[in-house]
């Protein structure tokens, strides 16, 4: 049991500290890049930056569910790599089917899994809604001045 806390804690450090990173980095390459290049006004320019974050963030969240995965594999909770990737993208996600389970000892630990993908995607979403206002707030800047 102390063990299945003390990895649950692990992977949840892990986990928030990828995110954190990567949100870390697009929050300084997009600052860049409104500085430097950005024109607002553009559709296409704008249109790339979110396509762009998305696919970040996206590689973030998978990032996320592989270390979630490795860590079920390693232990031996799924006999494959693929079953583990799999509960783990289901878990992470909430989405839940329930056509592939973790035994016993594990149920908590994927509790928990559910609970931070819930608070990272959460954490995405306001991420984006954020560059979305500033986005919106720099183009409606623009059209006054102009």
């Amino acid at each position: 049991m102390i063990y299945l806390i003390t990895s649950g804690l692990g992977l949840v450090a892990l986990t928030v500290l990828v995110h954190i990173l990567c949100l870390a980095l697009l929050v300084k390459w997009t600052s860049q890049l409104r500085r430097h290049s950005l024109d607002v006004g553009s559709f296409g320019s704008t249109f790339w930056l979110l396509v762009r974050v998305v696919w970040a963030i996206l590689l973030s969240h998978i990032i996320q569910i592989c270390l979630w995965a490795m860590f079920y594999y390693v232990n031996g909770s799924f006999p494959s790599a693929e079953s583990s990737l799999y509960f783990s993208g289901v878990t992470y996600t909430t989405i839940g089917y329930g056509d592939v389970v973790i035994a016993y000892p594990w149920r908590l630990l994927a509790t928990t899994q559910g609970l931070v993908g819930i608070l990272m995607c959460s954490l995405s979403a306001a991420f984006f809604f954020s560059l979305m206002t500033r986005l919106l707030f720099s183009r409606y800047q623009q059209n006054d001045i102009s």
